[in-house]
């Protein structure tokens, strides 16, 4: 930044504000407290780096998108009370939250319970819901824009344990902050963390609607349930190509207290695709609040998650106080959090009768009964089925042959678990166009740099996606257990293959020659022939699976 005095946090005025101390500091603003003389109050001025001032397009929009989101007068959206230019300086002068912001939260306490988890969502969405409805896109939706009301929370302050209630009022920050940069520009400028909230239009430089903010929105809910956005932290590259091309990885597998029905939110939110996505926050909001099971519990029962805190209107303005609230720098290194309460306990919950204990005994061994049935129904049934090639799969076979999905199994849990798959698959198809297109560029030796990077982002997506399917439930489909265990197989072959190509192109580095002559690339092909076998062996199980939910089937080829 330049040597202006109100940006390198000395003592100045600006507008008809005194700033005083500086509460926060970014890469592109500072955030002064700063006394209204005019009105007599307490208000926090946001000034951006003076550089911005010159960009002609962002100073229109920053200027255009903070009045308006000021004029909605949403509960959930900061009160703005002016935003302006003076000598050529961008400020926006709001209301001072003292409570700090997500992101703070997540550094102090680690994953948040669920109930407090979602309460931020849910006013977020709320927020952006109404922003959307006036057109606005905010662009930068993240932690450190959620800001959180002092006094609001249990005992009137900001929550510092997990037992101390709930985050209380949230406030989302800095529409008009948004500013439209590729990827690369942003890796450049050293805000690669932001990568971690894009969506894959944004990196992309396509046109936005509110489905970005969305996006946005899930990754930093996953994060809030999780510690940690879904596909970070690494290297920005790797980042940037997965907000792009790959599925989102399992909270349920970060987190194992999550139920597995939040991984299905959360992908349909993270959907690559806008038109794929929930039409609104709100919709999302309220499908991962059933998703995680958010009832009210019994008061005086510290295991259950506890009901959602209600959304309230904001308590009176008072700002006395000083905070490092409404910020924009980077996250301290969080610690290593303690177990937090609020979550569930796996402690088993206590009977209230001795009814309930026979009733549940009698349904247990009904269960027990049906499973049984199932297991010698499938067993017939696998007598008449040919064998697959995948050495996994006749493993699992010999093992325990595959239940079909018993009467009372859940329809739409069975087609859940099929597009989970089907999912998988998708993600897999463009990981191999990626990497045939990388191999091609490689053996023509053009851009040998490139091509290697490729091949590596392809490599940890292989991988990312076996890791996956490893914990992929596939429980209630026809044939479960084969059906993972020859995926598996067939994405473990294709990460092996992968692999020998990045060893291959590696060497052409080294001194590019033909395909033809070298040994490397043969390894790799035979390793990818290999490859091949297992997904035809996967596809003869999946195909008719798949057609059983109407799910397009597929090629060895494409997998």
């Amino acid at each position: 930044m330049s040597g202006t005095g109100p940006v390198l946090g000395r003592s100045g005025q600006i507008a008809g504000y005194r700033l005083e101390e500086c509460i926060g500091r970014g890469d592109v603003a500072v955030v002064r407290l700063a006394r209204d003389e005019r009105l007599d109050r307490t208000v926090a001025v946001k000034i951006l780096a003076p550089e911005l001032a010159g960009d002609a397009a962002f100073r229109a929009r920053f200027l255009s998108e903070s009045r308006a989101a000021a004029a909605i007068g949403h509960p959930h959206i900061v009160p703005v009370y002016e935003a302006g230019d003076a000598d050529g300086i961008l400020y926006v002068a709001m209301r001072h939250v003292e409570g700090g912001d997500a992101r703070s939260l997540l550094s102090r306490l680690g994953p948040l319970p669920f109930a407090w988890a979602w309460s931020v969502i849910a006013q977020v969405a709320s927020a952006l819901d109404a922003a959307h409805g006036h057109g606005l896109i905010h662009r930068d939706v993240k932690p450190a824009n959620m800001l959180l009301e002092v006094g609001s929370g249990a005992g009137g302050r900001t929550p510092d344990r997990a037992d101390d209630g709930g985050p209380g009022h949230v406030y989302l920050s800095d529409f008009g902050m948004g500013r439209d940069l590729s990827a690369g520009e942003i890796i450049a400028a050293g805000r690669g963390r932001a990568l971690d909230y894009l969506a894959p239009e944004q990196i992309q430089g396509r046109a936005l609607d509110g489905r970005a903010d969305l996006y946005s929105l899930a990754c930093a809910g996953f994060e809030l349930l999780c510690g940690t956005p879904p596909f970070g932290p690494d290297q920005d590259l790797t980042v940037m190509y997965a907000q792009l091309y790959a599925p989102p990885p399992a909270a349920a597998a970060r987190c194992p207290d999550l139920p597995a029905a939040v991984d299905l939110v959360l992908a349909t939110a993270l959907a690559k695709n806008p038109a794929d996505r929930y039409p609104t926050c709100g919709q999302f909001a309220e499908e991962l609040r059933a998703a995680l099971g958010l009832l009210p519990g019994e008061p005086d029962d510290p295991r259950s998650p506890g009901p959602a805190r209600p959304v309230t209107e904001p308590a009176a303005e008072s700002n006395q106080d000083r905070s490092a609230g409404q910020h924009e720098s980077g996250p301290e290194p969080a610690p290593t959090p303690a177990p937090v309460p609020g979550r569930r306990d796996p402690r088993p919950r206590r009977r209230r009768s001795a009814i309930i204990t026979l009733i549940l005994a009698l349904a247990a061994v009904g269960i027990a009964a049906a499973v049984a049935i199932g297991v010698v129904l499938s067993a017939r049934s696998a007598r008449g089925r040919p064998a697959a090639a995948s050495p996994a799969a006749t493993s699992a076979r010999s093992a325990s042959s595959a239940p079909s999905p018993s009467s009372s199994s859940s329809p739409a849990l069975a087609s859940s678990q099929a597009a989970a798959v089907n999912n998988l698959l998708s993600s897999s198809a463009t990981t191999r166009k990626a990497l045939q297109d990388a191999v091609g560029e490689a053996g023509d030796c053009t851009d040998l740099s490139s091509a290697v990077s490729q091949i590596q982002n392809a490599v940890n997506q292989r991988s990312t996606e076996y890791n996956q399917a490893s914990a992929l439930s596939t429980s209630a489909l026809a044939d479960g257990t084969i059906v993972k265990a020859d995926l598996t197989t067939a994405l473990r072959s294709s990460l092996d293959a992968d692999r020998d190509y990045l060893a291959w192109a590696q060497q052409l580095q080294l001194g590019c020659v033909p395909a033809t002559e070298s040994s490397a690339y043969n390894a790799a092909n035979q390793a990818d022939t290999q490859a091949n076998a297992a997904k035809q062996a996967f596809v003869q199980v999946w195909n008719p699976v798949a057609a059983q939910y109407g799910i397009q089937q597929e090629s060895p080829a494409n997998i």
